[in-house]
C-alpha cells in the first residue's frame, strides 16, 4: 500500500513524542525533526508508511546511538500484560465452548493493540477488560472469525505476524488456545528485525517467553510492518509456505496490501480514516477478514 499524505501527521508525532519521552532540549527537537521532515521531503512515495518510517528510525538511531527509543515503554507493557495473564486465561477459560474459547481469546489478542503507549506510568486493567466484554457482546464490523477457525483445522504450519508490544501477550495467549485445540499445527510467530516504534522484536518475544507458544523468527527488516521485499530469505520461505497466515495490526496490513495470497487473514482494528476508508468501516472497527 503506497504512502497517503495524511499518514505523514502519524510520522511527524513520533518525533514529538519521543522528544517528550526522553525530555530533549528544545534546539535538540529541532534538529532532529528538520532532518525526519528532509528524509520526508526526498522520500519515495511509491513506498508504503512501514518502510518510510523505517527510515525514520535510521535518523533516529543515528541521534541516539540506540535504535530501541521506546525499549523502557515497552518493557512496561509487557510487564503490565503480563500481570494479567492470568485473569486473561480464566475469561477465556470460562466460555462455554471450543469456538467462544477461540473467539475470546482473538478478542484479547485485538484488544492489546489498544493499550496507549504515550501511558507510561499506569495500565488501566477495568478499562482493558471492559473493552474487551464491550467487543464480546457487539459484532466486529468485518467478522471472518468462522472462516478463521475452520481454515485451522487442516491448517499444519502457521505463520502469526505480530504487531506491537503488550499485546504480544495476549498474541501468546491466543496461540496457546490455537494450538491447544489444533494439536498439530506448528506456529511460527514473526518480529520486526529491527527495533522501531513499539513494535516487537526478540526483546519482548524473549521478555513474554513466546518460545513456550511458537518458533519464534526475526522478518529481518527495518520497516514497521512486513514489506515481503526487505524480509530475510528464511522468513520468507516460512510466508510462502505457510498454510494459515494471521496478520495483526495496521503496519503489517499497510505493507501487506493488496496482496495475492490465500488463507491470509487479517485481524486489527481500523485505528485511523485512511484504513477505515479501505476496509469501508467506521474508524475504530474491529476486524477478523479473509485476504
Amino acid at each position: 500500500m503506497e504512502f497517503i499524505l495524511s499518514c505523514s501527521a502519524c510520522i511527524t508525532k513520533q518525533i514529538a513524542q519521543i522528544a517528550e519521552i526522553k525530555n530533549l532540549e528544545k534546539n535538540k527537537a529541532h534538529e532532529i525533526m528538520r532532518k525526519v521532515l528532509n528524509q520526508l521531503a526526498n522520500a519515495d512515495y511509491s513506498l508504503s508508511t512501514p518502510q518510510l518510517m523505517g527510515n525514520v528510525w535510521d535518523i533516529l538511531e543515528k541521534e541516539f546511538v540506540e535504535r530501541d527509543v521506546y525499549k523502557e515503554i515497552k518493557y512496561f507493557y509487557n510487564k503490565a500484560l503480563l500481570q494479567q495473564e492470568n485473569l486473561i486465561c480464566e475469561n477465556i477459560n470460562s466460555q462455554k465452548d471450543n469456538y467462544n474459547r477461540f473467539r475470546q481469546s482473538l478478542i484479547f489478542a485485538i484488544c492489546g493493540n489498544l493499550i496507549d503507549l504515550a501511558a507510561t506510568d499506569v495500565f488501566d486493567t477495568k478499562a482493558f477488560f471492559d473493552t474487551v466484554i464491550k467487543i464480546s457482546a457487539s459484532s466486529f464490523a468485518i467478522d471472518e472469525t468462522l472462516s478463521l477457525y475452520n481454515s485451522l483445522k487442516s491448517c499444519k504450519t502457521l505463520l502469526y505476524l505480530g504487531d506491537n508490544c503488550g499485546e504480544i501477550v495476549t498474541d501468546k495467549i491466543f496461540i496457546q488456545e490455537i494450538k491447544r485445540q489444533f494439536p498439530q499445527i506448528h506456529c511460527y510467530y514473526a518480529v520486526r528485525g529491527f527495533a522501531i516504534l513499539n513494535d516487537v522484536t526478540m526483546f519482548d518475544a524473549d521478555m513474554v517467553n513466546m518460545h513456550e507458544a511458537a518458533t519464534v523468527v526475526s522478518n529481518g527488516s527495518k520497516a514497521a510492518g512486513t514489506v515481503l521485499d526487505d524480509v530475510c530469505d528464511e522468513f520468507k520461505a516460512i510466508f510462502d509456505n505457510a498454510d494459515v497466515i494471521i496478520s495483526k495490526g495496521q503496519g503489517n496490513f499497510e505493507s501487506l496490501h493488496p496482496i495475492n495470497k490465500e488463507n491470509l487473514f487479517f485481524l486489527l482494528m481500523a485505528k485511523c480514516s485512511v484504513i477505515a476508508k479501505i476496509f469501508n468501516v467506521l474508524p475504530k472497527s474491529i476486524i477478523c477478514m479473509k485476504n
